[in-house]
Formats: structure tokens, C-alpha cells, sequence
């Protein structure tokens, strides 16, 4: 149980409250009832033994036997037959001082507890006419024991505590877990069921507001998907047509005009292929087991079909079970960054399995991306200053398909500086049971 958990921080609070009240009204019992009932009983020990020794002193010796017989089953105390040196008996308890103090007062001087050879019993000289008369008397006569007492109340109060805090954490902690659950989903852009709305009037309506919100975000991401995905296929037409009017320029056209417009017409189709990527990345997908392996080789091999050189360390299979074209999205992206900034230098794929997730590592030698700016670059159409001449051909969109592919599925993508120049970006892919 962490400490910063609602449980544990009222689990505390709840024991330190009762914690303290148990101390106080401990405290006072003992002071106002216990000490006083115990001085009460010292000084009434102390006169049953002056009176028992006055009693035996007076008495004759043919009357000891019945007189013993009385003293032990009407008062629990023993007539020690001698009296040898004993030593004084160690104490701690309050009620042997206050039995001791009420022996002294009744005598005018001080009388000592001694301790016997039994365990059981402690002994009192009491002074008579002709010497004086050994009693023993029950060391348990008085068996009150505030420490103990004090112990099991902090006992019993801390179980009662953590008993009461888990049933009342557990009526509010349950809907937050709930809600806590639907929120991560919601922020992966997955849609959880609607919560349950009872319990608790706050939480109930807190829950409303969560149905409410996350219907509304619902509907306004399956809007924009569906409004980027009709402009994105519906400019495919006009576009197609552009091509083809290009295509069918007289010979006395301009080539530099021409050459221009085909690359606009390039960078225009594949920024409206990635928008109908991201789309589809959106739009929910079963999943599926895939080796990552076999995945990272092949689009690999695409790569070096290109020209590029690509290094890959790791042995297939490599099993995981997610969406995976959106798996392939953002692999190719990823790469095709790398290969676009790599000036055609070497491009490293690393693939390693963790106890729980599994992490990519693509690195190129390109420029690299400046500290200020690795955040930035996930934003839509933001590009790094070294690559807005256009001269790479990317357009802006490709790391921003793969942070929210990335959010969507519950990866993890960081982009750093990599030793002796270059770009390092990781993929952490958890184990998760959805």
C-alpha cells in the first residue's frame, strides 16, 4: 500500500485521530478511576493484615488451624510459620507503592514487601505486641496492567482503523479507479464503456461529466477522421486530373515549369496518402500477434531497394500482439525520417526485449534535432529549420502521425541526440492485457 494513496494518507489520518483519543481517555481513566480504585485497595490490604495480625497475636494455639484456614479462604492470605530474612521484593507496578505508603502510615514507620522462594506470593512483616506477624498475599491481588491495557487499545484501535479506512476508501476509491482507467483509454483515444453513475452524489456527477465529455470528444475525433479522410480522397479526383493534364503538355512547354509542377504534384499526393493513413491509423483495429522482427526486415530491404544502407541487430521471431498497421505506420515513418536526413549513411535498427515491453531503436548520422525543438517536430507541419528548404520532401506530417498512432495505441516514442552526431528514436512498446 503506497503511502500516496488515498487509503494509505486516510488509513493515517484515521489512526493518528484515534491513536490520540486512545491516549487521552486511557490517561484519564487511569488517573480519575484506576489510581484511586487502586489506592482504595492498598489501604484496605493494608488494614484486613494489621487487623489478621491482631487477630493471631490474640488468639490462642489451638485456634491457629481454623484462624489459617479462614485468613486463606476469605482473604487469600497465608501465616508464614517463621519468619526468616527475605529480601525486599522489585516492583514497578503503581499499587505496591501505594500499598507500601498505606503499610507505613498504619505502622508510623516503613514497612518493606519482601519476596519469598514462591513466585506467587509477597510478604509483609506487620508489627504486634510481641514482635511480628509474617503475612503473605497474592502478587495478582491487584492485577491491573495499564501498559498492556494501553498496548492492545492501540492494537485493536489501529485494526479497527485500517478496517474502517478500506471500507470507506473502498466506496470512493472503486468509481475513481474507474474513471482513472476510462481516462488513460480516452487519452490512448480509445472509448471505454460509460461509467456507472451512483454512488456518491459528487462522484456520480462526476461521472455524468466524464459520459458527457467523452461522448462529445468521441464524436468530434470520428468527425475530423471522417472530414480528413472525404477531403483527402475527394482531392485524389481533381489531382488525378492535374497529372494527367501535365502529362499532356506540348513538347514546347516549358521542362522547368513542367518538372515543378510534377513535384508539387509529388508532395501533394503524398501529403494526402498520410492524411488517409492517419485516418485509418485512427479508426479502431483488432489485434493481432506480429513479429517485429520479420517487419523491421522488410521494411528494411524497402529501404535499401532505395539505396540506403541498414544494419539491423536482433533475432526473429519476435512476438507481439498489437495494431498492426499501425505498428507499420510508425516503423515507416520512423524510417523513412531516418533515411530522408541520413545523407546515405548507415541507418541502425536495434530490437530489444524488455521484462515488460519491447523496445526499437532507429538511429541515423543526419543533423540531428536541435534540444529546443524535439517536441515540436510531433506537431503538425512543424519542421526543423534545416529541413524546411523542402529539399527533403517531407511535408511536416509523418512525426505527427506517429506521436498520435503512438497515444492511440500506448507506446512511448522519444526522439535524442545521439553520440557523434545524429538522431536516436526509441519506441517503447508495453505488454498490456486490453
Amino acid at each position: 500500500m503506497k503511502f500516496t494513496s488515498l487509503l494509505a494518507r486516510t488509513a493515517t489520518t484515521v489512526a493518528l485521530a484515534l491513536l490520540i483519543l486512545s491516549v487521552i481517555s486511557f490517561s484519564a481513566i487511569a488517573y480519575f478511576i484506576v489510581l484511586p480504585i487502586a489506592r482504595q485497595s492498598a489501604d484496605d490490604l493494608s488494614d484486613l493484615m494489621f487487623l489478621s495480625a491482631q487477630t493471631w497475636q490474640d488468639a490462642g494455639v489451638d485456634e491457629y488451624p481454623g484462624l489459617r484456614q479462614m485468613l486463606l479462604q476469605n482473604h487469600d492470605l497465608i501465616v508464614a510459620e517463621q519468619a526468616p530474612d527475605l529480601p525486599k521484593a522489585p516492583f514497578s507496578r503503581p499499587y505496591f507503592s501505594f500499598l507500601k505508603e498505606a503499610l507505613g502510615r498504619r505502622a508510623g514507620f516503613e514497612i518493606e514487601i519482601l519476596e519469598g522462594p514462591e513466585e506467587k506470593r509477597l510478604w509483609v512483616d506487620i508489627p504486634v505486641r510481641d514482635g511480628i506477624v509474617r503475612l503473605g498475599f497474592n502478587r495478582q491481588r491487584m492485577a491491573t496492567r495499564p501498559p498492556t491495557v494501553l498496548l492492545l487499545v492501540i492494537i485493536g484501535g489501529v485494526m479497527l482503523t485500517l478496517l474502517t479506512s478500506f471500507i470507506v476508501v473502498h466506496r470512493v476509491i472503486g468509481p475513481l479507479d474507474r474513471l482513472s482507467a476510462a481516462v488513460r483509454k480516452v487519452g490512448q483515444g480509445r472509448w471505454p464503456p460509460p461509467l456507472e453513475e451512483d454512488g456518491p452524489e459528487e462522484l456520480a456527477t462526476l461521472a455524468q461529466a466524464f459520459n458527457r465529455m467523452s461522448s462529445e470528444v468521441q464524436a468530434l475525433l470520428e468527425n475530423r477522421t471522417v472530414m480528413v479522410a472525404g477531403i483527402s480522397h475527394d482531392l485524389r479526383t481533381p489531382l488525378t486530373r492535374l497529372g494527367l493534364a501535365v502529362e499532356m503538355l506540348g513538347e514546347d512547354s516549358d521542362p522547368q515549369l513542367v518538372a515543378g509542377l510534377r513535384r508539387d504534384l509529388a508532395i501533394m499526393e503524398n501529403m494526402i496518402r498520410q492524411f488517409m493513413e492517419l485516418a485509418q491509423g485512427l479508426a479502431d483495429k483488432n489485434e493481432q500477434e506480429v513479429d517485429l522482427c520479420e517487419l523491421l526486415k522488410a521494411q528494411g530491404a524497402d529501404l535499401e531497394r532505395q539505396g540506403y544502407t541498414v544494419q539491423l541487430e536482433g533475432e526473429g521471431p519476435c512476438l507481439y500482439r498489437g495494431n498492426p498497421f499501425a505498428l507499420e505506420r510508425v516503423l515507416g515513418n520512423l524510417l523513412d525520417n531516418a533515411a530522408r536526413h541520413s545523407d546515405h549513411q548507415l541507418i541502425e535498427i536495434s530490437l530489444q526485449k524488455n521484462s515488460g515491453s519491447m523496445s526499437i531503436r532507429i538511429c541515423d548520422r543526419g543533423p540531428g534535432i536541435p534540444d529546443a525543438e524535439r517536441e515540436a517536430v510531433f506537431r503538425p507541419f512543424y519542421r526543423v529549420e534545416t529541413a524546411r528548404s523542402g529539399q527533403s520532401g517531407g511535408s511536416g506530417l509523418g512525426l505527427a502521425i506517429v506521436d498520435q498512432l503512438a497515444n492511440k495505441n500506448g507506446w512511448k516514442i522519444t526522439l535524442a541526440a545521439r553520440e557523434g552526431g545524429g538522431t536516436k528514436a526509441i519506441i517503447e512498446l508495453p505488454f498490456t492485457d486490453r
